[in-house]
């Protein structure tokens, strides 16, 4: 007879597995994804018009032209232009797919995972946009030195933070409603 302990440990121990598992199978789309250059320019070219037009909204100097930000600079006596492209990476795509995998991963109930994601999924679209909008305004009043900054340390790890955190908070509100999970990985240690 094997203890409650053991089984606990077990149960644990297969849970992690199967998520994992599932994790790793969903992430075989992206990496298929990134390996054909997966690009939708309309996203891009909207993007880059909603950048422009907000940052305009603000009185700072830009344009777009299809999926770049052109940021107009006085210098003297004219204006130097500084082009941003917003490539695919910079429409968060990544993000909004690490998290649809995260959830996915982590339960076996389609209905709950469609729901968290049509509100989560718009909210890291408009963290996104905010991103950007934000790293370019920086830019413009602080200095393009502080692009750089901005834009990796800042945004992409806290772009990777919230992905977590919306995770974790969507996980702790379903600890109870994970039953599904935990009846199929008892069954699967009883078979052990």
């Amino acid at each position: 007879m094997v203890s409650k302990k053991i089984l606990e440990r077990r149960k644990k121990l297969l849970a992690t597995l199967i998520f994992l598992i599932k994790l790793n199978l969903l992430a075989i789309p992206l990496y298929i994804l990134l390996y054909i250059d997966f690009s939708l320019p309309p996203l891009q070219t909207f993007l880059a018009f909603s950048i422009s037009s907000t940052l305009s909204f603000f009185k700072f100097p830009v344009t777009s032209e299809g999926k770049n930000i052109f940021v107009f600079l006085k210098e003297e006596e004219n204006y130097k232009i500084i082009p941003f492209e917003i490539s695919m990476d910079c429409t968060g795509w990544k993000s909004m797919y690490l998290l649809t995998a995260l959830v996915f991963a982590s339960s076996f109930n389609l209905k709950r995972n469609l729901k968290i994601l049509a509100i989560s999924l718009p909210i890291l679209f408009i963290i996104n946009f905010l991103r950007i909008v934000s790293t370019i305004a920086i830019a413009l009043i602080f200095g393009f030195e502080f692009f750089e900054i901005t834009h990796n340390i800042l945004w992409r790890e806290g772009t990777i933070f919230i992905v977590i955190l919306i995770w974790y908070l969507w996980l702790r509100k379903i600890k109870y409603k994970l039953k599904d999970n935990l009846n199929l990985v008892e069954k699967l240690v009883r078979t052990f």
